[in-house]
């Protein structure tokens, strides 16, 4: 493998807890995988003591296609090769080795899409019981004007206290508080089942609106009014208490998004377990609480884990068994990890039991993994640490010096972060081409930009979005790869073309940090190789990366492309 001075470095580290801070196109996995070839073919280290954990099963797979690449022939007649998993599969691996040890009668099976299974039948359960329960429709009327209000419960009692305490409906909670409660009378009207209860319920607002005026201000027949039910029905369902003013929470309108969110919530909330076993009693969230405590329940009947759990067991089983946790120590005495800077607390509790000499390779500004649980704030608290050695491969061989000195000043608005000094190998400058778009010009632009015969992909912030692109580009000749960043991260093209804010979708989201999403659109941009075209409305960020003074660009280009002949000549590097 032809090496730079500074991966030369890395690569040569033998012992010791070690951290790589790497850049975008740096070489990473290249590092990572010389390394192991290192300690095999010039230390003598069998292959078998040597563990290397990769974030996915495709780099793991390519990991394990570039190390018996290089290996020689007589190494590999042995069959010796060393063990590369994802995390989660070695910690599937410590589990069915010692399942009796961790509690389980057999080894477990292992839950991939029960949860989601769970999940609906759980939603289908909470509707048949909304469609079936005996539903009160009730008025609450002025005893003078005639002016009322009207809605529905399973429980009138209850629902008037609420009412005349603190009605959820601004007009009539206006008009008590005026009026005071002595002016309003309240009455059930008719009971029904669920299943009519909105339609009887506009019926209602309808006749008494041709003859008084009503408080209601929405039409009754819009989804979110039977929110009240549906609440009534998810405590009632999951035996939340039912709090007095509950519907006047600020979570009581996203009842059903926080439904349909509720396994990122759990799968998030295991990833943070750094002691013991994952306790669903800890879930500050009410729903998310009784529904976690009904499927862990489910799961320990079935004798079964599920990713989570996987790391979650394993690490306990080498907390509370010294003797345990040695074995794996001196089977292991080597353990390397890519893409450290996406490792969650429960991920970073076991991995830092295996071994001393750690070897972690990362970039904090490529942490696009917050929605999971990913925490960069591990990898800056590893760096920080005194027995830690440190190594910087921060030359990009991936981007013009162009992309790479305006996504750097981009990503250096970030804070907290590891400084690094990002170059580019390439000397080459081409302009980075940004275009405003709306949702009626997008689909002519992005034609336009797609004339050129280069290797390209078009990528955009979300899911959605990508179905819009394939939708406007249909059939299209000069067709790119149509992708998510986060599922563009570790790739590269010839040309990108980033589409932001024009396809009803907001870029930096409002429900994520700023600072990740800076990253997410740093990602971005570094996976252009030669071009890079930005189309989209208004971002913060585009402003943030072209306004690089025009004196500093100039020196960062002549700095950048002398450096690069000087280092060339010094080190007779062939890349």
């Amino acid at each position: 493998m032809n090496l730079d001075r500074n991966q030369e470095k890395a690569v040569n580290h033998l012992t010791g807890p070690a951290i790589v801070i790497a850049g975008p196109g740096s070489g990473k996995t290249t590092v990572v995988t010389a390394r192991i070839l290192n300690l095999i073919q010039t230390h003598n280290i069998p292959p078998p003591q040597i563990l290397a954990i990769a974030f996915n099963r495709k780099a793991v797979e390519e990991m394990e296609t570039r190390i018996l690449r290089e290996l020689t022939a007589s190494e590999t007649q042995t069959l010796q090769k060393p063990v590369i998993r994802t995390l989660h599969a070695f910690g599937k691996d410590i589990i069915t080795e010692n399942y009796q040890r961790a509690g389980f009668n057999h080894i477990p099976e292992i839950w991939a899409g029960q949860m989601d299974q769970i999940i609906a039948e759980e939603q289908r359960l909470i509707e048949r019981e909304a469609a079936t329960t005996e539903v009160a429709i009730y008025k609450i009327e002025h005893k003078e004007t005639g002016k009322c209000y009207i809605g529905q419960t399973t429980n009138p009692e209850r629902r008037e206290k609420e009412h005349f305490t603190h009605s959820s409906n601004d007009r009539l909670r206006q008009a008590i508080r005026h009026e005071g409660t002595t002016q309003f009378s309240f009455k059930v009207i008719e009971s029904v089942k669920g299943r009519k209860a909105n339609r009887r319920e506009a019926h209602w607002i309808a006749y008494y609106r041709d003859r008084a005026s009503v408080f209601n201000r929405a039409d009754p027949l819009r989804r979110q009014y039977s929110n009240q039910l549906i609440l009534e029905m998810f405590c009632q369902h999951f035996g939340i208490p039912y709090e007095e003013n509950f519907d006047t929470h600020p979570d009581f309108e996203n009842l059903r998004d926080r439904f349909n969110d509720i396994k990122e919530t759990v799968m998030r909330a295991k990833r943070q377990v750094t002691t013991g076993l994952f306790d669903p009693t800890t879930l500050d969230d009410p729903v998310a609480r009784a529904f976690a405590i009904k499927y862990e329940d489910l799961k320990t009947q079935a004798n079964a884990v599920d990713f989570e759990d996987m790391i979650i067991h394993a690490a306990n089983l080498l907390e509370i068994n010294p003797d345990l946790r040695q074995t794996y120590r001196d089977r292991f005495p080597y353990v390397l990890v890519d893409e450290f800077q996406d490792i969650a607390p429960a991920d970073f509790r076991l991995i830092q039991l295996l071994s001393e000499n750690l070897f972690a390779v990362g970039d904090d500004d490529q942490a696009i993994y917050g929605f999971r649980g990913g925490n960069s704030e591990i990898m800056l608290a590893f760096t920080d640490e005194k027995d830690v050695t440190k190594y910087e491969i921060t030359r990009n061989y991936r981007s013009t010096s162009t992309i790479v000195e305006h996504a750097r000043a981009l990503i250096e608005r970030n804070a907290p972060r590891i400084r690094k000094d990002l170059r580019a190998y390439n000397p080459i400058q081409l302009h980075i081409k940004t275009v405003e778009t709306t949702p009626e010009t997008a689909a002519a632009a992005l034609r336009r930009e797609l004339e050129s015969s280069h290797e390209t992909a078009v990528l955009a912030r979300t899911n959605y979005e990508t179905d819009q692109i394939q939708a406007i580009l249909g059939n299209h000749p000069a067709a790119p790869e149509i992708t998510t960043i986060h599922k563009a991260k570790g790739r590269e093209w010839e040309k990108v073309i980033l589409i932001h804010n024009t396809l009803e979708r907001r870029f930096p989201r409002r429900d994520s940090e700023r600072t990740e999403e800076r990253r997410v659109f740093y990602v971005a941009m570094t996976r252009a190789k030669v071009e890079l075209i930005v189309l989209g409305g208004r971002c913060p960020f585009v402003p943030e990366f072209e306004k690089i003074h025009k004196n500093l660009s100039y020196y960062l280009r002549q700095f950048t492309y002398w450096r690069a002949r000087r280092k060339l000549k010094k080190e007779g590097d062939t890349k």
